[in-house]
């Protein structure tokens, strides 16, 4: 079955499943809130639309009242940053990619949404949370912005490259919709982007890969293990420091992260760096910043489908 069907098809599937409200999941690392979309089999429960949430890949669905599922994409403008700095054109034909901005910027105020309880892999924990921030820049909006320079870099490659959400002014999607749309939309490989939020001496990005649980991620782990890994010295590569204050060398193994213990692919999170470090958060910030990121994840994947 080619890309193009099996996305169109999982589009189907989202539309006809996705019935509840949209929310998004924060890196559950830092204890930030979760905002998520509702699981595919709830219904809504509440009385008026929420803003739409959507799943941008091909083309697009409609799912009313208040869920969008967009395949096409996203229209929002890129910023204005350099896409890869290296040149591996046609390295990720074929592949197919979930790049996922935890979070969203409407989520703070649907708590009671976000609040939903959801599976998050053999326990059940909240939707989704609203994240941190550093400064006037909320996480989700770093999350967003990172993640469109990312896609837009991988796309470069070859790859077909579909995001779990495709605005930063909408709700959710949840943690466990997040992890599941990878097997949906038949990818190879996920990566869930956020910024963590300690005290502002900690410093450092951390790459998250799940723990091995049975029925969800026993079957990943190693290979999430090896892309984590893959990620973590790229970005050393480039110069950025590994986590002072969590994991191992900038590697953090957790099993209570629902996007990653959905997911039925290869999945790893990275945190990536400290908003209330002022470090950081200025790396964070610049273009130069997302475009080593987006750099790392390429090389990352070319590495780990060599």
């Amino acid at each position: 079955m080619s890309n193009t069907i099996r996305l169109m098809m999982a589009s189907a599937v989202i539309a006809t499943s996705c019935g509840g409200t949209a929310v998004d999941e924060h890196s559950e690392s830092s204890g930030k809130a979760t905002t998520s979309l509702t699981s595919a089999a709830r219904a809504t429960t509440t009385s008026s639309p929420l803003p739409t949430t959507t799943i941008a890949a091909m083309d697009t669905t409609t799912v009313p009242p208040s869920t969008t599922v967009a395949t096409t994409v996203p229209k929002p403008v890129v910023p204005a940053t350099p896409v890869a700095t290296v040149d591996i054109a046609g390295s990720l034909r074929g592949r197919v990619i979930v790049i996922d901005p935890g979070h969203n910027g409407a989520n703070g105020a649907h708590t009671r949404e976000i609040s939903e309880r959801v599976d998050a892999g053999g326990f059940t924990k909240d939707c989704n949370t609203t994240g941190t921030a550093g400064g006037d820049l909320s996480e989700s909006r770093f999350n967003w912005e990172a993640a469109l320079i990312v896609k837009a870099t991988l796309e470069k490659a070859g790859a077909t490259v579909v995001l779990t959400r495709n605005s930063d002014d909408g709700v959710g999607p949840c943690v466990d919709v997040r992890g599941k749309t990878s097997g949906l939309v038949g990818a190879q490989a996920m990566v869930s982007i956020h910024a963590d939020g300690s005290t502002a001496k900690n410093h450092g990005f951390h790459v998250i890969h799940p723990s091995g649980i049975k029925g969800y991620t026993d079957l990943t782990k190693g290979r999430s293990d090896q892309l984590a890994t893959a990620l973590r010295d790229r970005l050393v590569a480039k110069g950025w420091s590994p986590s002072t204050y969590i994991g191992d060398h900038g590697l953090d193994e957790r099993g209570d992260l629902g996007t990653l213990n959905r997911s039925s692919v290869p999945s790893v999170m990275v945190e990536c760096g400290n908003m209330k470090n002022v470090g950081d958060l200025a790396l964070l910030a610049s273009p130069e910043g997302k475009a080593q990121l987006a750099d790392a994840i390429l090389l990352a994947l070319q590495r780990f489908f060599s």
